[in-house]
């Protein structure tokens, strides 16, 4: 069950990635407050990701053992 619940977790981090790189792309001009936010959103969430990779990461060496 955990497994999936990760699965899904890191699924829907990385769709947000993403949904803010796109639109980070898409901006046609320099907006600073808008990009500032965004670049601060897509940190948070590759951070998250990040997170829940290592996580899998040690559940995998906990199993092993």
């Amino acid at each position: 069950m955990r497994n999936t619940k990760d699965k899904n977790l890191k699924d829907k981090t990385l769709n947000k990635i993403r949904f803010l790189e796109d639109q980070l792309v898409s901006l046609d001009h320099y907006l600073p407050e808008t990009y500032e936010y965004l670049m601060e959103e897509l940190d948070l969430q590759k951070k998250n990701l990040v997170k829940i990779e290592i996580e899998e990461h040690f559940t995998s060496i906990d199993e092993d053992e």
